[in-house]
Parts: structure tokens; sequence; C-alpha cells
């Protein structure tokens, strides 16, 4: 069965210690950490116990490792390069430290930095993450690289474009279809061209009206989330699906991380158990 995660990214202002066992209990198989600067589980905001503390935490629950969302600016140039070096380097130190499995440990990004078109720019980007998949071949993790719309990099086949011209085993793709079906792009044109190369996912849900995007929950759009599922069935996929909900919506005035969780996971979980239903049907 298709794990189901969720993200410490909608959980901004609690304390991870206490975010954890709710997640857990609500219903949740894996969890992603986030690490930017803004949250508690910044790398620079755990000391060695702490992160022992952490890995222990995760464990007793019966959380897998968890993969870390540290988004860093990937193709900065001049000594802004440096300065997003040491600090890629240092979500890589976090990601070994949270790692108590045998399996590399994901650490996810989008691409950017001073980029301005793709067809010129995709050499260099290319580069500039085989530089960082070679920092993060020496944590024993991968890092995955988050196709995101309204960058540069924003669709599945440059996706698999990226990954055809790196073949790097520490390079790899996290798939978040809304920044696809935002754009109109199909389901399975997505996952057949990035599913074989991911391995990390996000799922939320969104629509796009003259230029500007709303993201929303799981389940309250337009995406199809029983056949999201079956998509991935037939991918034979094992990573797990992680909700993840917007800053757009953990922003607004009044926002509840526990109702934003709970929904998604009755989503989520109603939608798997339907598209493993009938998938044993039909064959």
């Amino acid at each position: 069965m298709i794990p189901i995660g969720f993200s410490t990214y909608a959980t901004q202002r609690v304390d991870v210690f206490e975010a954890l066992p709710r997640i857990r209990e609500i219903g949740y198989d894996a969890v992603e950490i986030a690490i930017g600067d803004a949250w508690p589980t910044a790398p620079g905001k755990l000391n060695r116990n702490a992160r022992r503390r952490l890995a222990g935490t995760l464990r007793d629950l019966g959380f897998p490792p968890p993969a870390l969302f540290g988004p860093v600016s990937t193709c900065a140039r001049g000594s802004e390069r440096q300065t997003m070096r040491a600090g890629f380097i240092q979500n890589c130190i976090l990601t070994e430290d949270l790692n108590f499995g045998g399996d590399p440990g994901v650490i996810t990004t989008t691409v950017s930095g001073p980029l301005t078109d793709w067809e010129n720019d995709r050499e260099p980007v290319a580069a500039d993450l085989i530089e960082l998949a070679n920092i993060a071949a020496g944590h024993h993790a991968i890092l995955a690289v988050e196709p995101h719309v309204g960058a540069i990099f924003d669709t599945p086949e440059k996706a698999a474009w990226l990954m055809e011209n790196t073949r790097h085993p520490n390079l790899k793709i996290h798939f978040d279809h809304s920044h696809f079906h935002v754009q109109g792009i199909d389901l399975r044109h997505a996952a057949g061209l990035c599913l074989p190369d991911t391995v990390h996912i996000h799922i939320k849900d969104g629509h796009m009206k003259d230029g500007a995007v709303t993201f929303l929950l799981p389940g309250e759009g337009s995406l199809d989330l029983i056949e999201y599922f079956k998509t991935l069935l037939e991918a034979g996929t094992e990573v797990p699906v992680g909700a993840e909900v917007s800053a757009m919506i953990w922003g607004r005035p009044g926002y509840d991380p526990w109702r934003a969780a709970k929904s998604c996971y009755r989503a989520l979980s109603s939608a798997r158990q339907q598209a493993i239903s009938e998938s044993s049907t039909r064959d």
C-alpha cells in the first residue's frame, strides 16, 4: 500500500516534538521535515542532542527516516554560490543525522537562481545540480528537485531532460503534480515522464486563473485523487504521497494546522482505498 505522509511545512509555529505524535495519531505513515530558516527544525536551530532526540522520536513513532524540505538557490553565482553551498552542506549533514535507515536520505528543493530561459540555461542548471548531487552523495543523501509552476523548471518534459542528461544516482525528481495540474498538463503524461526517477512526492490541489495560481488542500479542487492513486499503483511506486499545505493556506489568519492535516488525510486515505478497490476489481 502506498504510504501517506505529511509535511511539517504546515506546522511552522508548532514545536516539532508536539507535532510528530499528532501527525502519527491522525494516521500518517511518513513525514517530511521542513528545514527552512523560519522553521524550528532549521539546521542551525538543532544541536546534536536535539538531532538525536528528533531521530529517536521519529523512529519510536514508527515513521521511516524523514525526507527534508530544504530550499536553496541551486543556481546562485559568485559569492552567493559559496553561501548557498555552505547552507546546502548543513542541510545534507542534518539529512544524514536524521537518517536511521539503510537507504540514502532525501533532501528536496526547487531550482532557482539568476535564470532566464530554459533552452539557454539548462546546461548550466544541470552542471549546478550535479555539483550539489556530488555533495549530497558524500552524506548518503539524494537531492530531489521539484518542477514548480512559474519557475524556469516547470514541466515534466524538463524533468525528463534533466534526468536523461545527468544520470547521477544522487540527483532525482520530487514529483508534485499540482504544479502540472494548474497548467493543464495531463496526469498520466506527467507521471509517465517523472515517476521513473521520483524519490519524493507532494500532493495538493489548485487552479490557475488569468495567470494567478491558487493552491488548495488535496480533495478541495478538480484533481481526481482516485485516478491519481490508480496512476501511482500502475506505476508500482512505493514512494510516500506527502500532503503539502501551501503557504497560501497556512499563512491565513486563523489557520488550524490540525484541521488541515485531518482534511488532507481523509481525502487521501479515502482515495487510496477506492483506487485499490477499483484496481483489484478490474484485475
